[in-house]
């Protein structure tokens, strides 16, 4: 399977949106101790509601970082383009089933990111693999 980004549910889109904020930190600051996947990803993927305006918040940050350091022009166009896909209300949980649809999401993101080499702008900066 590959990356779907008209994909209607709002679990794949938001698990491509989380894959896309985590790539948004590093492009700000590389490596940290605790990402955003090690403190979030559990209560993205089940209360997304609770968890994304704080998310987005944080991603302005970052987003304004990496293009201060030349990174992640990418960034804001794709999210932009996956929150296209997104109802204007978050909802406040998702089921099992959904949990697994966002899992899918965020790594179909993941994985595409790679194959275009998206992780960072200046592939000779960082290591793909790092990200």
């Amino acid at each position: 399977m590959a990356l779907d980004p008209d994909d209607p549910s709002s679990a794949y889109q938001l698990g491509r949106l989380f894959a896309v904020l985590e790539a948004a930190q590093y492009a700000a600051l590389g490596r940290v101790n605790a990402s955003i996947a090690d403190r979030f990803y559990g209560a993205a993927s089940a209360t997304p509601a609770r968890v994304f305006g704080t998310l987005m918040r944080g991603a302005k940050v970052h987003i304004s970082d990496a293009k201060k350091r030349n990174l992640g022009g990418w960034i804001e166009p794709r999210i932009e383009q996956i929150m296209a896909h997104l109802p204007a209300q978050l909802p406040a949980s998702f089921k099992v089933e959904d949990q697994g649809r966002f899992a899918i999401g965020y790594y179909h993101e993941r994985g595409q990111r790679r194959v275009r080499g998206e992780a960072t702008d200046n592939a000779e900066t960082v290591k793909q693999e790092d990200c």
